[in-house]
């Protein structure tokens, strides 16, 4: 590993740890905006479509009119189409996700309970339906002896899977699959 720089130093010097200073939460979200940015800007990059017109003079009167080539008008139409059918799969997807799951009431909150995780996690009902592609910070619960206490960690999901990916540490990231706990 090349650690010459004073950004791979300080990443190296971060360890695996529960809780992160100010500057390491700092660091961190930093890091997580920068690859979103980073996303952002490619995506907005292919939605860039380039115009196509021609403006045809009307004798005497200097107006102009904007004509759109067929192809310009197949792409426009293709991409609609294609951002239409990833909503729906979405849609489709999440509702298979959270389908037939046993909901857990603890105080005034609704949670559903991960399987097969180091302990019992649980994640607020709430909360279900601001997941994407792009990992972010979620907080998972866990019961001690009554008392709920919390736990963050990074959470995506992908558009292929009805499994929820978590990975426990944010600076090690290595996602592993979960479901929720189904109704009997």
């Amino acid at each position: 590993m090349n650690t010459e720089s004073t950004e791979d130093l300080y990443i190296a010097n971060i360890t695996k740890h529960e809780t992160y200073s100010n500057e390491e939460k700092k660091f961190i979200l930093k890091k997580l905006n920068d690859e979103r940015l980073q996303q952002q800007k490619a995506k907005e990059a292919s939605l860039n479509l380039t115009k196509q017109y021609s403006t045809e003079d009307k004798g005497a009167s200097s107006t102009s009119t904007k004509q759109y080539s067929q192809k310009y008008k197949d792409d426009v139409l293709n991409h609609l189409n294609k951002e239409r059918l990833w909503l729906q799969k979405r849609e489709e997807m999440q509702k298979k996700r959270l389908a037939n799951k046993k909901i857990y009431t603890f105080g005034e909150k609704e949670y559903y309970k991960f399987v097969n995780m180091e302990r019992e996690y649980y994640l607020e009902k709430e909360s279900c339906g601001k997941f994407y592609s792009r990992p972010s910070i979620v907080t998972l619960y866990y019961r001690t002896f009554g008392e709920m206490k919390k736990k963050d960690v990074l959470l995506k999901i992908v558009s292929y899977s009805e499994k929820i990916f978590i990975s426990y540490d944010a600076i090690r990231v290595y996602f592993k699959p979960y479901s929720f706990e189904e109704n009997r």
